[in-house]
C-alpha cells in the first residue's frame, strides 16, 4: 500500500471502499478498491473472488476495466483498478435531454465489443447496468464490477447464456434512447409489472418454452398487449427501435447476440467512418487519405500499425543499414508527408547533410539512396524540410542556403549570409512558406520559399549566434542567445514580412537572462517554455509563458503573461534537451536520464533505461523515441487516460556492433518508421532505419 498515495475518497459498495491513488513511482492513477474481511476463517468473499477470476480471464480487453494489481493490506486486500473518470448512469443522470444519436452509437458499439469479447471467453457479466460501466477521461466504456459474472463451459451445457446479457444491453440501450430507465422498477414484481406493460403477457404461442420455467404460473398476471416500441420511444430511429425489439425479445434463443449485432453493423461505411473519427479525433476526415481503401481498411490497417509500433517486437518491422554518406551526418528530416496510407502510395523519406557536403534522399520503405546532390564547396551542416511542397533546404558551414527539390535533388535557388548560420527554421504560414535564418552576426533573416529572396532582415542580438524557434502555428517566432545575459525576444511572424529599414517588428523582450533552453506546446500554440537562471544565477528555472496581441490599424502589439514558473531540483544535472507536450507537460534530457514534469513544477516519472547520455529526442501525440551513444533508441508510448499523460516504456531498438559504431547522434519518426543517425568510428555515419509495415491486402 506504501506505493500509492491516496487522493480522495470515490465510493463505497458491497464489499468495500474504493480511492482514487496515485502511484507513487510512475504517478500513474488508479482506483484503489479496498475489501475487508470480517471474520478470517469465512475468507474472500465469492463475489470479489469472482471479479478476481473473470478479469484475469479477460484482462487483455480494451473495452473492459484493467485489475493492475491485488494484494494484502492489514486485515484484508486491496483491488488496484485503472482510473475511470465516470460512469454511464452518471452520464445520463447529468444529461437534461436523452443522448445523441452519434452518442447512443458510440455508448452501444464499446458495450457490444465488451460483451461479445466477454462471451467469446465464456464469462457472462449477469449484472450490466450503466452504473457498472465507466467512462474515462477521453470518453472510452469500460465494463467494470465482475462480481455476479460467471464462467459457462463452452460445450453448451451451461446454466447462463449470452442471451441474458443480451437482453441487458437492450435494456441499456433503451435508457440511453429514452433519457431514463424503460422498466423503472423498485422491486422484482413491479419491474415484470414494468416489463409486460411493454412488451406484453408473454404466453406458450410466444414463448414456447416459457413453460419449463421453474416459477411458471406460480403468478398470474392479466393478458396485456405489448406496446409499439415507436410510441415508447417516439423520437427514436426506425433503425435503432428494430435493434432495442431484438434485444428484448422474451425467447432468448431469438434475440441477436452481440457479436451478431456486431458483424451486421460492420458492413456499414458509416460506422467505420465514425470508429476513425472517434479514435483518432485529432484529426479531420478530410486529413485522412482513403486512396482506394473503404472506411474499414483505413480503420484496421492504422490500429495494426499502432499496435505494431507500440509493441516493437522482431516481426513488426524490417531494421536496415543505409549507408553512402562519406562524412558525418549532421542533420535529417523526413520529407514524406506525416499522412496516413495504406494504398500501396504509401513511403517514408528522409533527407540528410553531411559533412561530405552533399545532401542525400532515401526510401525507408526500401532501403535505398533515391539521390545525392553534387558535393559542394563546404560541409553542410543543417537543413529543414518544405514536405508540402516537396522542397528541402540546407545550408554549408559558410552561410550558404540552398533550396533542393525532393523529388529529384534538383537545385532550385541560393542565398549567401555575411557569415555561417547559427539557425534555420521552416515557416509555413498563409501568406506563403518562409525560411527564418539566424545569423552568427546576430541577424534575423526572412527569405520567401522556394526562390530565396530577402523580406527583411532584423538585428536582434549584435554579435551573438541566435537560437529560433518556431511556434506550432507559425504566429511566434522565439530568439534567443545561450547563456547570454540578453534576454531573449519573441516576434510576431507577419511584422517580419516586407518590412522598412525604418519599421521595428512588432516582438517582446521577456524578463529573463542567461536562457539555455526553450520549447512550444503542442496543444497550445502560444505557450512558450524557457528553461533559465533564476535572479541570482544559481539555479535553474522553468517559467511557462503566454503569448498573445492586440492589433491596431498602423501596429501590433505583443502581449505576453507569466503563468507559470518552478526551480528545478538542485540534484539535478542541467539539462540539455527540452521538449513539450500536450499543454502541460516538459520533457527534459539530463545525461542518461529522461525526466517529465508538469508546467508547475510537478515530477511526473523519471526514466533511467539507457546506459549512456541520450543524444536527442523525437516527442509526437502518441510517442517518444530517445537515442543514446549506448547504441539503443528506446520509444515510450503515452497514456492520457489520467488528468496529466503517463508515459510507458515499452522497448528498445538496438544498432548495429560497438565494434563499428560509437552511438546513435539523432533520431526521427514518423507514422510508419523511425530513423536514428548511427555515428562510425572511422568519423562517417550511416542511417538505421525501423520500418513498420501492415498488410494492404
Amino acid at each position: 500500500m506504501e506505493q500509492y498515495c491516496i487522493l480522495g475518497r470515490i465510493g463505497e459498495g458491497a464489499h468495500g471502499i474504493v480511492f482514487k491513488a496515485k502511484h507513487v513511482e510512475t504517478g500513474e492513477i488508479v482506483a484503489l478498491k479496498k475489501v475487508a474481511l470480517r471474520r478470517l476463517e469465512d475468507g474472500i468473499p465469492n463475489q470479489v473472488l469472482r471479479e478476481i477470476k473473470a478479469l484475469q480471464e479477460i484482462e487483455d480487453s480494451q473495452y473492459v476495466v484493467q485489475l493492475k494489481a491485488v494484494f494484502p493490506h492489514g486485515a484484508g486486500f486491496v483491488l488496484a483498478f485503472e482510473f475511470m473518470l465516470s460512469d454511464l448512469a452518471e452520464v445520463v443522470r447529468h444529461t437534461q435531454r436523452p443522448l445523441a444519436q452519434a452518442q447512443v452509437k458510440s455508448y452501444l458499439q464499446m458495450l457490444l465489443k465488451g460483451v461479445a469479447f466477454c462471451h467469446a471467453n465464456n464469462i457472462v457479466h449477469r449484472d450490466l447496468k450503466p452504473a457498472n460501466l465507466l467512462i474515462s477521461a477521453s470518453g472510452q466504456l469500460k465494463i467494470a464490477d465482475f462480481g455476479l459474472a460467471r464462467v459457462f463451459s463452452p460445450d453448451g451445457n451451461r446454466l447462463y447464456t449470452h442471451q441474458v446479457a443480451t437482453r441487458a444491453v437492450g435494456c441499456i440501450l433503451g435508457e440511453l434512447l429514452n433519457g431514463s430507465p424503460l422498466f423503472p422498477g423498485e422491486n422484482d414484481i413491479e419491474q415484470l409489472c414494468c416489463v409486460l406493460r411493454i412488451l406484453g403477457t408473454p404466453n406458450p404461442q410466444v414463448w414456447p418454452e416459457i413453460t419449463e420455467l421453474p416459477d411458471y404460473n406460480k403468478i398470474s398476471f392479466k393478458e396485456q398487449a405489448p406496446v409499439p416500441l415507436e410510441e415508447v420511444l417516439p423520437d427514436a430511429s426506425p433503425q435503432a427501435l428494430d435493434l432495442l425489439g431484438r434485444f428484448l425479445l422474451y425467447p432468448p434463443q431469438q434475440r441477436i447476440s452481440a457479436s451478431q449485432v456486431w458483424n451486421e453493423a460492420s458492413r456499414t461505411k458509416e460506422l467505420w467512418r465514425q470508429l476513425c473519427l472517434r479514435r483518432w479525433s485529432s484529426c479531420k476526415a478530410s486529413q485522412m487519405t482513403l486512396g482506394t481503401q473503404t472506411w474499414k481498411q483505413y480503420y484496421l490497417r492504422r490500429s495494426e500499425l499502432e499496435f505494431r509500433m507500440a509493441s516493437g517486437r522482431p516481426e513488426d518491422f524490417t531494421c536496415r543499414a543505409l549507408a553512402g554518406h562519406k562524412g558525418e551526418i549532421d542533420d535529417l528530416a523526413y520529407i514524406s508527408t506525416s499522412e496516413y496510407r495504406f494504398d500501396g502510395q504509401d513511403k517514408s523519406v528522409v533527407c540528410t547533410v553531411s559533412s561530405d557536403g552533399t545532401v542525400r534522399a532515401w526510401d525507408l520503405h526500401e532501403g535505398m539512396e533515391l539521390w545525392s546532390s553534387p558535393v559542394q564547396s563546404a560541409a553542410l551542416v543543417n537543413l529543414v524540410a518544405y514536405p508540402r511542397l516537396q522542397l528541402v533546404v540546407t545550408v554549408d558551414e559558410r552561410g550558404l542556403i540552398k533550396v533542393w527539390e525532393a523529388e529529384n535533388g534538383c537545385e532550385k535557388a541560393a542565398f549567401l549570409l555575411p557569415m555561417y548560420s547559427s539557425a534555420l527554421e521552416a515557416c509555413d504560414i498563409p501568406e506563403g512558406p518562409l525560411l527564418l535564418a539566424a545569423c552568427a552576426e546576430g541577424a534575423l533573416y526572412t527569405l520567401t520559399v522556394p526562390w530565396l529572396q530577402l523580406l527583411s532582415r532584423v538585428n536582434v542580438f549584435p554579435g551573438n549566434p541566435t537560437s529560433l524557434l518556431c511556434s506550432p502555428d507559425r504566429q511566434w517566432v522565439f530568439a534567443s542567445t545561450q547563456n547570454s545575459d540578453l534576454s531573449p525576444e519573441v516576434f510576431y511572424t507577419q511584422s517580419l514580412l516586407c518590412r522598412s529599414e525604418d519599421e521595428t517588428p512588432a516582438s517582446t523582450t521577456l524578463p529573463i537572462w542567461l536562457t539555455s533552453r526553450a520549447c512550444w506546446t503542442p496543444d497550445e500554440a502560444a505557450r512558450l517554455m524557457v528553461m533559465h537562471r533564476n535572479d541570482n544565477g544559481m539555479q535553474l528555472v522553468i517559467t511557462t509563458y503566454e503569448l498573445g496581441s492586440r492589433k491596431s490599424r498602423d501596429r501590433v502589439e505583443v502581449l505576453v503573461r507569466q503563468i507559470a514558473s518552478f526551480l528545478l531540483p538542485d540534484t539535478m544535472m542541467p539539462p540539455h534537451l527540452m521538449k513539450g507536450h500536450g499543454s502541460q507537460v516538459i520533457l527534459l534530457v539530463s545525461g542518461s536520464e529522461l525526466v517529465l514534469f508538469t508546467i508547475h513544477g510537478l515530477q511526473l516519472v523519471a526514466f533511467q533505461d539507457h546506459q549512456r547520455p541520450i543524444t536527442s529526442m523525437w516527442v509526437d501525440q502518441t510517442r517518444v523515441i530517445t537515442s543514446s551513444f549506448d547504441l539503443s533508441l528506446r520509444v515510450y508510448m503515452w497514456n492520457k487516460e489520467n488528468k496529466f499523460p503517463v508515459l510507458k516504456s515499452c522497448y528498445h531498438l538496438l544498432g548495429g556492433s560497438h565494434r563499428w559504431a560509437s552511438g546513435f547522434t539523432h533520431v526521427e519518426s514518423d507514422s510508419m518508421s523511425i530513423v536514428g543517425v548511427e555515428a562510425r568510428n572511422i568519423g562517417t555515419s550511416i542511417l538505421r532505419s525501423y520500418y513498420f509495415q501492415v498488410r494492404c491486402g
